[in-house]
């Protein structure tokens, strides 16, 4: 039985996963489950905080216990699904997303659908579920343009095209449809001509802040060595979208390809701490910590054993940055 004092706990510790608190959360969280709570609220929030943290073995367990408690939440049959994927076991995760797309279509499970299948190598056997989704969520610009980009995944641009346009026509786009409508149309084209088409659309007062196309310009200027371009337009996208951490690691890619390596080292330093799991982040800035310490460029091999210790504060079970810093150390 649930006493008020455990729901208590149990409210502050989901709380503290809300705000992002997982170590405060994780340790709430292990105290409560001393008592082996006959809860699947409970064991499925325990099991979402253990994957938040990337614990994926102790999420999957705590997920199994919740399931047994409540085997048809959709909740934690989506969240298991999630956690089956991270650990490789694929055709089981497919297996639970198709049951739960059968009930109830949800765009989220539709994109893990996409993302099982190229797993498995099965993407194009998917084609005959989404030609029958199309045709019954038809109304729907949201699965139409997360359709139109499976068909592009399959090498159906015509059919992606065809699709994204049906959904600006219909005035159901968002920013992001738009911008891939325009990628799609534009490929094959030149560098020069892709910007300059790029550019006549931002200029228009409705597309002038699309974060999307503008995220589009500016790799299309960093193809074209437009340095001063790529990064006018990256600062404009933050001025818009500050906490857009994909255009942030872009910037911080740009800064480290033009050699800007204090700058490119300041932007991933801060991407890392908010995804340390980023393979192309970490390897860029440590890269970019290593050239500035080969060159003399400010003391780069400090600020790197600096910034694993900050790292590991936060993320104290990232102990792959343990081995890290021991490579760091003898450079």
């Amino acid at each position: 039985m649930v006493t008020s004092q455990f729901q208590s706990q149990l409210d502050e510790a989901v709380l503290l996963k809300k705000e992002k608190n997982y170590n405060d959360s994780w340790e709430l969280f292990s105290e409560l489950a001393k008592s082996n709570p006959h809860s699947a609220y409970f064991w499925s929030n325990f099991a979402h905080l253990a994957f938040l943290m990337n614990r994926h073995q102790k999420a999957k367990k705590f997920s199994e216990t919740a399931l047994s408690i409540s085997p048809r939440s959709r909740f934690i049959r989506s969240l298991y699904s999630s956690i089956l994927l991270r650990t490789n076991n694929t055709a089981a995760s497919l297996e639970i997303i198709q049951e739960l797309i059968e009930e109830k279509m949800e765009i989220p499970l539709l994109m893990k659908l996409v993302k099982v299948g190229e797993s498995l190598g099965i993407l194009t056997d998917l084609e005959p579920y989404f030609n029958e989704w199309i045709q019954r969520f038809h109304n729907d610009g949201e699965f139409v343009s997360t359709a139109a980009e499976y068909y592009h995944k399959i090498g159906n641009t015509e059919k992606a095209i065809e699709l994204y346009q049906r959904v600006v026509s219909e005035g159901k786009s968002s920013d992001f449809a738009y911008e891939r409508l325009i990628a799609l149309k534009t490929e094959g084209k030149s560098g020069p001509e892709k910007i300059r088409q790029l550019e006549m659309i931002l200029k228009l007062p409705s597309q002038e802040k699309n974060v999307h196309l503008l995220g589009l310009l500016a790799r299309e200027y960093k193809k074209s060595k437009e340095w001063e371009n790529a990064e006018q337009t990256y600062r404009k996208i933050l001025a818009i979208s500050p906490d857009d951490l994909f255009q942030k690691k872009q910037m911080g890619f740009l800064y480290a390809k033009r050699g800007s390596l204090a700058e490119a080292a300041e932007i991933l330093k801060d991407c890392l701490l908010k995804d340390p799991d980023d393979h192309f982040v970490r390897s860029s800035l440590f890269a970019a910590f290593r050239k500035m310490f080969a060159e003399s460029l400010g003391d780069g091999k400090e600020q790197a054993l600096q910034f694993i210790d900050q790292l590991l504060l936060r993320y104290p079970e990232k102990r792959n940055y343990l081995g890290i810093r021991r490579k760091v150390e003898k450079w």
